[in-house]
């Protein structure tokens, strides 16, 4: 497959107009952290307080998109979406708003955040089930990397940005742009028409909740990916935390690790670009294995190599979660009935988020007690170990570019076939 074909999904008008407005809203939130960032330090928050305000907007996420993922398969995707995008538009204006009349404090811009996260909850799991509904079957996967390139280039150029309009402008001019960026995509799902719109169940909002659940443990190799994944999250956490640590120890300080940041980024497009052409017979194998790269920049820190060393391996870690998301993205998509997309979606997200925080949390304890070499260890064997096991298992190995499941009725069991 050649890199054009991998544009194939552009072809298609309705994705089209899909791609190009998560691109401009994507730029907006590449912004965000930046901005947030030095909102709340300006705010006199302190490093507390940004760690709070940070807490509070993925919390929020990850219990919205329970409720997001429920209601995505219930009733019509793409108003829902343009519906939190409104929302997260509507935030980022009265943050600015609020910064430019002089009234941000920290517990306003949590507040904010934890707004922000409640609309990126319900965004998320819409987003996933509506992408089926727009290209074949067969493009999901190129589909699924042009919005990781969208991704990872929004991280590059967002970033960037923000740190040059703060110094020249103020925060409050970010805000806004981000607002704008956001009202651009709901415009832009208002005009898409022709997407089928999902008729109301007759069953609770608790029974789908639940259903939706049935639906992720009855698959055993959905389940088994969810762990080894939530498992991978907790074990970088070490990364994101003791890294830059480690970098002022020892790597040259924050120049250093902004050369580890680039070389993830760079990794990210490279992987996004290889995602486009490359579709692998047996996805899970190749995306699990393509985690296990984590290892890289966790055993690089440990042996305590040059700053270009670290940046090199932190490429490669970052070009396999890509890789795994975009093979994730498409096999759920393709895999996965139609109507319990969202809910299966919702609670892939809220098994990916919950464990991060929580390494976070235990970081800073983990390397009192067991120094760093010993937490650095740790997080390799959380981050590969099980990525690399579950790779043994018929049940993942099995998967592949399989027609979708029928849909599981209460209380059946799965076919033999899935377990």
């Amino acid at each position: 497959m050649g890199l054009r074909d991998g544009f194939a999904p552009l072809g298609i008008r309705a994705f089209r107009m899909f791609w190009t407005g998560q691109l401009v809203s994507s730029v907006g939130d590449g912004m965000v952290p930046v901005v947030t960032a030095f909102a709340v330090l300006g705010a006199g928050g302190g490093a507390g307080g940004l760690g709070a305000v940070l807490a509070v907007g993925m919390v929020c996420r990850v219990l919205a998109a329970l409720v997001g993922g429920v209601l995505a398969d219930r009733i019509s995707r793409r108003h829902q979406m343009a519906a939190a995008d409104a929302v997260r538009c509507a935030v980022q204006l009265g943050l600015g708003l609020l910064i430019t009349t002089g009234h941000e404090s920290a517990g306003v811009l949590a507040v904010g955040n934890g707004l922000y996260g409640i609309a990126a909850g319900f965004y998320g799991p819409a987003s996933a089930g509506l992408v089926p509904a727009l290209v074949e079957r067969p493009m999901l996967q190129r589909a699924a990397a042009l919005q990781s390139l969208t991704r990872s280039g929004a991280m590059i150029v967002g970033p960037a940005a923000a740190g040059l309009l703060i110094p020249f402008t103020a925060p409050q001019v970010v805000y806004f742009i981000d607002a704008a960026s956001f009202a651009v995509n709901v415009t832009v799902l208002l005009r898409l028409v022709g997407v089928a719109v999902r008729a109301r169940t007759g069953r609770t909002f608790l029974a789908d909740l639940v259903r939706g659940w049935h639906e992720v443990s009855a698959r055993r190799w959905l389940l088994l990916n969810l762990l080894a994944h939530a498992a991978w999250n907790f074990g970088m956490a070490t990364f994101f935390v003791l890294g830059p640590v480690l970098a002022q120890r020892q790597l040259g300080g924050s120049a250093a690790w902004g050369l580890v940041a680039a070389g993830m980024s760079a990794g990210s497009l490279a992987a996004s670009t290889l995602a486009m052409r490359w579709q692998p017979s047996r996805p899970l194998v190749a995306g699990n294995l393509a985690l296990t790269l984590a290892a890289l920049p966790l055993l690089a820190l440990l042996a305590r190599l040059p700053a270009p060393v670290v940046a090199l391996a932190a490429a490669a870690s970052n070009g396999g979660v890509v890789l795994l998301n975009a093979v994730w993205d498409a096999t759920l998509q393709r895999v996965i009935p139609e109507e319990v997309l969202s809910r299966v979606s919702s609670y892939d997200t809220l098994f990916s988020l919950v464990s991060m925080p929580l390494g976070y949390a235990l970081v800073g304890p983990a390397a009192h007690h067991l120094g760093d070499s010993g937490t650095l260890w740790t997080a390799i064997s959380c981050s590969v170990l099980p990525c690399s096991l579950i790779c043994l298992l018929p049940a993942v190995r099995g998967v592949g570019r399989a027609e979708p499941e029928t849909p599981l009725e209460e209380g059946a069991a799965e076919p033999a076939a899935a377990c």
